[in-house]
């Protein structure tokens, strides 16, 4: 893999991790225009990297959670509330990854199912958008009830599979259980710190068991710094822009990508 390769897998790694568009998507369809075979030693340096992007992000918030466990500070029950909700959520969609693992790389090799995964996006987006709108939301995430935490878990564990964006599910899942479109965002990134943590961790064990290779220091170094960079970035501007906009701009952006990338296939396929 050459520098410009690593460069641009980095940058689509960093932008599409957090907007909700699928980054496993994006990803797949990238090796394949750019001629890359898809490496798991350099993709753990991508998630590695977009998980240092989100810690930094929202370090002020994970203090706050983490000092909430202090005895001293057993008053905070909205706060210890939360960190629950983000057990229940990472513990549910961590059994539904594991169960749909064996399936991901064959899945992911095919152009078609990536196509239905960015439909299943867009129908995500815009189901979260037309049922969140016109009503009062809740004052966050800590309002939140175990169940609808599980059932947010359950669309983080399906965006496992490539096209399906794990931001975009749980955020349209946060909207749908009655947060706004702010709150559901933040707590959409709260809940991707643990679950990123688990499947690098898991991909890091994947490698001591096999053979993968690194695909140079200077590709592994330079894709890293620019996932981090453009990740960190992703989060700010998320975050600013479903201040005041609707998901649907998204929701175009995957259906159209799904849509087209599934003709693309069919027309080739046939050919």
């Amino acid at each position: 893999m050459n520098i410009l390769h690593a460069a641009l897998l980095g940058i689509i790694q960093g932008l599409t991790e957090f907007l909700p568009v699928s980054s496993d998507g994006h990803l797949a369809v990238a090796y394949h225009l750019l001629g890359e075979k898809p490496n798991l030693t350099f993709e753990v340096f991508l998630h590695t990297a977009t998980l240092i992007a989100m810690i930094a992000y929202f370090w002020s918030d994970i203090a706050r959670l983490l000092a909430a466990l202090l005895p001293k500070n057993m008053d905070r029950k909205d706060d210890r509330r939360l960190i629950v909700y983000i057990i229940v959520a990472t513990a549910v969609s961590g059994a539904l990854a594991l169960v749909l693992s064996p399936y991901i790389e064959s899945i992911s090799a095919s152009m078609t199912w990536v196509a239905v995964g960015f439909l299943a996006t867009a129908a995500l987006l815009t189901l979260g958008e037309a049922v969140s709108r016109g009503r009062a939301p809740l004052p966050g995430p800590q309002k939140l009830s175990p169940l609808k935490s599980g059932l947010i878990g359950v669309l983080q564990g399906l965006a496992v599979l490539p096209g399906v964006s794990r931001s975009g599910s749980t955020i349209s899942a946060g909207m749908m259980s009655g947060l706004s479109r702010e709150a559901a965002a933040r707590f959409s990134f709260l809940l991707g710190i643990p679950i990123i943590a688990l499947a690098s961790a898991k991909d890091v064990l994947d490698l001591l068991g096999g053979n993968a290779s690194l695909p140079g220091v200077l590709p592994s170094i330079v894709g890293f710094v620019v996932a981090g960079v453009s990740g960190y970035l992703a989060i700010a501007w998320l975050l600013s822009l479903v201040k005041h906009h609707s998901l649907y701009w998204f929701a175009a952006y995957t259906a159209v990508l799904g849509t087209v990338i599934l003709l693309l296939n069919t027309v080739l396929t046939r050919g």
